[in-house]
C-alpha cells in the first residue's frame, strides 16, 4: 500500500464487511487517502490483518469487532465506537449475506434478514450521534438491483415458511433501499444513499453450488471494481448533499416502484424499531 495521500486526512470512515471483497478494497482506497478507517470483522484475527496491513502501510486503521447478525453484538460494538469517536463521518453498510439454507441466529433471526436489514438499520441508529456531529455526514447502504426482484412479505419477513435463498437476498435488498429513503427523511442533516455497487465477484456467492462459484469468478469483475463507487460517495465533495437516492454505481438512477413506496418505507421503519427495540 502506498503512503495515504492525505485527502481525506482528519475523517473516520467505519466500513462492516472490511475483511473481504469490496468492503477490503475500499477500506484499502480510503486508507490511501488519509481517512482513519474502522474495519469492520466477525472475525478478529481476520479483522486484525486487514488493519495490521494498512498501517504497515502507512495508513490508519483500527478494528471494529462486531457480529453483525447479531443486535446485542452490534450494541456492544457500537458503545465501545462512540466513546472512543465523538465524530464519524462516513458510515458504510457493507457486510452482507445470502446463504442457500435458510439460519437462525442465536437471537432469533433469519440470518439474511438479520445481517442485511436489521443490522444496518440499527447499527446507523446507534452511530446517529457521531455522525451528526461531522460537518458532511454520509451513510452508505450497500445494495444491489437484486432489490427490483423483491416483494415485502410483510406477514412473514423472516421467511419461516418458503424459504428461498434469492427470494429471501432480494426481499433484503429492497427493505434496505426503502429503509435508505425513510432514514433520509427522517434524518434530513444526514446524507443517507443506496448503492447497487455492480455485480461484482465477492464471497457473498460463495454459497452457490460449484459451477456457479467457478462462473462468478471468471465472469465478474473483481472486488475493487466495485469498491470504487463506495469510495466516490464516500467521498466526492459534490454530493455530500444527496440524500435517499439511489446510485447504480456512479449514477443516480430509479429504483424499482416498490422501492420508491413512501408508506411502505414508513411501515417498515416502524417494523423494524420494534424488532430492534
Amino acid at each position: 500500500m502506498a503512503n495515504a495521500s492525505g485527502t481525506q486526512a482528519g475523517r473516520t470512515i467505519l466500513i462492516t464487511g472490511a475483511t473481504s471483497g469490496i468492503g477490503l478494497e475500499a477500506a484499502r482506497m480510503l486508507a490511501r487517502q488519509g481517512a482513519l478507517v474502522a474495519v469492520g470483522a466477525r472475525d478478529a484475527a481476520r479483522g486484525q490483518s486487514v488493519v495490521d496491513e494498512i498501517t504497515r502501510g502507512g495508513g490508519r486503521a483500527e478494528l471494529f469487532l462486531a457480529d453483525v447478525s447479531r443486535l446485542a453484538s452490534l450494541r456492544q460494538a457500537a458503545a465501545r465506537f462512540t466513546a472512543a469517536h465523538p465524530r464519524l463521518d462516513v458510515l458504510v453498510n457493507n457486510a452482507g449475506v445470502a446463504p442457500r439454507k435458510r439460519e437462525v441466529t442465536d437471537e432469533g433471526h433469519e440470518l439474511t434478514w438479520a445481517t442485511n436489514v436489521l443490522a444496518p438499520f440499527l447499527l446507523t441508529r446507534l452511530l446517529m450521534g457521531p455522525l451528526r456531529a461531522a460537518p458532511d455526514p454520509r451513510v452508505i447502504n450497500v445494495a444491489s438491483e437484486a432489490h427490483k426482484s423483491g416483494r415485502l412479505r410483510w406477514d412473514d419477513l423472516e421467511l419461516a415458511r418458503g424459504y428461498g435463498a434469492w427470494r429471501a437476498y432480494a426481499q433484503s435488498k429492497l427493505a434496505l433501499v426503502l429503509l435508505t429513503r425513510e432514514q433520509a427523511r427522517r434524518d434530513p442533516g444526514v446524507a443517507v444513499n443506496a448503492l447497487h455497487p455492480g455485480a461484482i465477484a465477492t464471497g457473498i456467492w460463495r454459497g452457490l453450488p460449484g459451477i456457479g462459484r467457478f462462473l462468478v469468478d471468471r465472469l465478474l469483475p473483481a472486488p475493487a471494481k466495485g469498491a470504487g463507487p463506495i469510495v466516490r460517495l464516500a467521498t466526492d465533495p459534490g454530493i455530500g448533499g444527496v440524500s435517499g437516492r439511489y446510485f447504480d454505481r456512479y449514477r443516480v438512477a430509479a429504483p424499482s416502484a416498490a422501492a420508491r413506496d413512501d408508506a411502505a418505507a414508513a411501515r417498515l421503519w416502524d417494523v423494524l424499531d420494534r424488532a430492534t427495540a
